[in-house]
C-alpha cells in the first residue's frame, strides 16, 4: 500500500480550495477582522472581573470597580455585535458562494460531451452539485471566523497576563507547549494513518449501496447468492472497522489532551504555580486571580483548531473533486459555425476510442440517406451504440469525420445539432414532473394541442387520460407510474414533438412485452416516415425491411446491404440470423 503522504497527494490538490474561495475572499477578510476584534473584546469581561477583584481586595475603591463593571458590560454587548456581524457577513457570503458555484458547475456540465454523462451517471453530478458544495459550507460560513477567534483569543489573553506578570504567563505557556508536544504527534499520526482509508471506505460503501439499490430485484430473487448483499455487508464492516480503529487511535491522545487542558486541571496547575511564585515572593496573592480567570481558557483555542481539522479536510477533498471536474475539457464550439442543408448523415473513416490505443470504432464509412432506414447490427460490444452516439456528438471522433447535411458536426453549434437529431434509446427516462412537462422537454414552448398530438401519435394519449390528473399527473407521486413500454412511448412522444429530421433508435423495444412492442413499433413506423433513421437492432427480425443493414464486428463494418443479400452471403449476418432463429425455435 502506498504511503500516507502519497495517498494525501492523490486525494487532495493543493490550492484547490483557495481558488474556489476567491470570489468571497474580500467578505471573508472583513469577517476575519470583525471576528478578531470580537475575540479581543470578549476577553474584557474576564479582565473586568479580575480587575474588580484586585481593586476591592487591594484598596476597596468602589468607583474604580464600577468603571470595570461598565467596561465588562460594554464588552459583552460589543462582542455580541461584532461576532454577530462577522457571522452574518460570512453566512451571506456562503449563500452567494454556494449559489454562484452551483451555477458555474451547471454551466460547465452543460459544455461537457454527452458521453461523459453516459459514462458517469447522475451520482457524479449529485456528488458535485449537492454534496461537495455542501461540504464547503462550513469553511465559508464558520471556519474563517472561528479559526480567527481560536488564534486571537489566546494571544490577547497571553498579552494581558504578561502585563500582570510575564513569568507566570510563561509558566502557563510552557505547560501548554509541553502537553501539546507530547500528545499532538501521536494524534496527528493517527489522523493521517486512518483518514484516507476512512474516506475510501466511505466511497466504497456509497458505490456498493447504489449497486445494491439498483440490483435489489436480483438480491430479492437470488438472496445471498447474488453476491451484492455480501459486497454491501463487507463495505459496511470495512467502514466500521476503520472507524473504530481511527476513533481508538485518535481518542486516546485527545482524551489525555482534553483531561490535561480541562479548566479544573488548568486551575490546579495555575494554583500550584501561583503558590510557588507567592512563596518565592515574586507575586502577591491577589495577582493569581487574573490567571485563574483568564489562563484556564488559554488552551481552548488550540483544542478548537484540532477539532476544525476534519472540516477543513472534508472541504479540501470536496474542492479537489470539484476542481478536477471543472478542469474537464468541454465540447468545443465552432468559432465559425456552419449550417447544414438537408438530413444526409455521412460517416467518413470514423475512428474513436475511450482509451488511447483501444479503438471501439475503427475506420467506419457509412452514408445514411434522408427517407431511408439504416440498421446497425452485430455482437455485443461491436460498437453499435458508440457509433450511433457519435452522430449526435456524444464525443468527438479521434479521426475521420461525421457530417450532417454536409457539415462536420464539429462545425455545428451543439444546440443546432441536437435540435436536428431525435434520440430514442432503450433505457427510457422520465423526470419527476408532470406528464405534460416530460413530453414538452423536446420543445418547451409547445402548446397543449401539440403535446396531445404527439402523445396520440405515440399511442400514449389514452393511457395518460387514465392517470389521476391526466397530463397534469406528476410521475412518481401517489402511485402514478408508467410501465417500461409506456415510458418508451413517452420518449417517442418527445421525438414526435421535436420533429427532428434525423432519428436514432437504440433497440427501443428491448424491454417491452409483445403487446407493448407492437404499439411501439407502430409508433416508430409513423415517427420514422420521411426521416433519416438509424436503428440499432439486437433482434434481427425487427430490421428485415431496412434499406440497408450495416454489420459491425470489433468496431468495423464487415458487411453492408439489404437483408436478403446479407442472408444469402456466407458471413456474420447469416450466422447471427441462424443462431437467433435456432434459439427461438428451441424455446418454442
Amino acid at each position: 500500500m502506498a504511503s500516507s503522504t502519497d495517498d494525501r497527494e492523490a486525494l487532495i490538490d493543493p490550492g484547490a480550495l483557495a481558488s474556489f474561495l476567491a470570489p468571497v475572499r474580500g467578505r471573508l477578510l472583513v469577517g476575519v477582522v470583525l471576528s478578531g476584534i470580537s475575540a479581543v473584546v470578549a476577553l474584557f469581561p474576564f479582565v473586568a472581573v479580575a480587575e474588580i477583584g484586585r481593586t476591592l481586595i487591594e484598596d476597596g475603591g468602589a468607583e474604580r470597580a464600577w468603571t470595570w463593571v461598565a467596561i465588562g458590560i460594554a464588552a459583552i454587548l460589543g462582542r455580541t455585535l461584532l461576532y454577530g456581524s462577522a457571522l452574518a457577513l460570512c453566512h451571506y457570503a456562503d449563500a452567494d458562494f454556494r449559489h454562484h458555484l452551483r451555477v458555474r458547475l451547471v454551466r460547465h456540465l452543460a459544455t461537457l460531451p454527452l458521453g461523459w454523462f453516459a459514462d458517469h451517471g447522475s451520482g457524479e453530478v449529485k456528488k458535485a452539485v449537492a454534496d461537495d458544495v455542501k461540504n464547503m459550507h462550513t469553511i465559508v460560513a464558520h471556519y474563517a471566523i472561528d479559526l480567527t477567534s481560536a488564534i486571537v483569543a489566546p494571544l490577547a489573553a497571553l498579552v494581558y497576563m504578561s502585563t500582570v506578570d510575564w513569568r507566570f504567563a510563561l509558566v502557563i505557556v510552557a505547560y501548554i507547549a509541553v502537553v501539546a508536544a507530547i500528545v499532538a504527534p501521536s494524534s496527528k499520526r493517527a489522523y493521517l494513518t486512518h483518514m484516507d482509508d476512512y474516506n475510501r471506505a466511505q466511497g466504497e460503501l456509497g458505490a456498493t449501496a447504489v449497486e445494491l439499490v439498483d440490483g435489489i430485484e436480483v438480491v430479492k430473487t437470488f438472496g445471498e447468492g447474488s453476491g451484492l448483499a455480501d459486497r454491501f455487508h463487507r463495505s459496511v464492516d470495512r467502514l466500521t472497522e476503520i472507524g473504530l480503529l481511527w476513533t481508538a487511535a485518535m481518542g486516546r491522545p485527545w482524551t489525555v489532551m482534553n483531561l490535561l487542558f480541562f479548566p479544573a486541571t488548568m486551575a490546579v496547575v495555575i494554583c500550584a504555580a501561583g503558590s510557588g511564585m507567592i512563596g518565592l515572593g515574586w507575586i502577591a496573592p491577589v495577582e493569581v486571580l487574573p490567571f485563574l480567570l483568564v489562563g484556564v481558557g488559554l488552551p481552548t483555542g488550540y483544542l478548537q483548531i484540532g477539532q476544525m481539522a476534519n472540516s477543513l479536510r472534508e472541504s479540501r477533498l470536496a474542492a479537489t473533486h470539484l476542481g478536477r471536474l471543472m478542469r474537464l475539457p468541454g465540447l468545443p464550439e465552432p468559432d465559425r459555425p456552419q449550417h447544414p442543408e438537408g438530413a444526409r448523415v455521412e460517416l467518413d473513416r470514423v475512428t474513436f476510442s475511450y482509451r488511447d490505443g483501444h479503438p471501439v470504432v475503427a475506420d467506419v464509412s457509412l452514408t445514411l440517406e434522408p427517407g431511408t432506414v439504416t440498421a446497425l447490427v452485430g455482437p455485443s460490444g461491436s460498437g453499435k451504440t458508440t457509433l450511433a452516439r457519435l452522430i449526435s456528438r456524444f464525443w468527438d471522433v479521434d479521426s475521420g469525420s461525421v457530417r450532417v447535411g454536409g457539415v462536420d458536426t464539429r462545425d455545428l453549434p451543439s444546440a443546432e445539432l441536437l435540435s436536428r437529431v431525435a434520440i430514442v434509446f432503450q433505457d427510457a427516462v422520465a423526470l419527476r414532473e408532470t406528464v405534460r412537462d416530460n413530453i414538452k422537454l423536446a420543445r418547451p414552448d409547445a402548446t397543449d394541442t401539440q403535446i396531445r398530438a404527439a402523445a396520440e401519435a405515440a399511442q400514449l394519449h389514452q393511457r395518460i387520460l387514465q392517470l389521476p390528473d391526466g397530463y397534469d399527473t406528476v410521475l412518481g407521486e401517489n402511485g402514478a407510474h408508467l410501465s417500461g413500454g409506456e415510458l418508451q412511448r413517452l420518449t417517442i412522444a418527445r421525438a414526435f414533438l421535436q420533429d427532428a429530421p434525423i432519428l436514432l433508435l437504440d433497440e427501443a423495444t428491448a424491454h417491452a412485452d409483445p403487446d407493448a412492442e407492437t404499439q411501439i413499433q407502430d409508433a416508430l413506423a409513423r415517427l420514422g416516415a420521411g426521416r433519416t433513421v438509424l436503428v440499432i437492432a439486437h433482434r434481427l427480425h425487427t430490421v428485415t425491411g431496412a434499406d440497408q443493414i450495416a454489420v459491425l464486428d470489433a468496431g468495423r463494418v464487415v458487411q453492408l446491404g439489404r437483408h436478403d443479400r446479407l442472408l444469402s452471403a456466407d458471413g456474420l449476418y447469416r450466422r447471427m440470423w441462424t443462431a437467433q432463429h435456432t434459439t427461438e425455435g428451441a424455446r418454442l
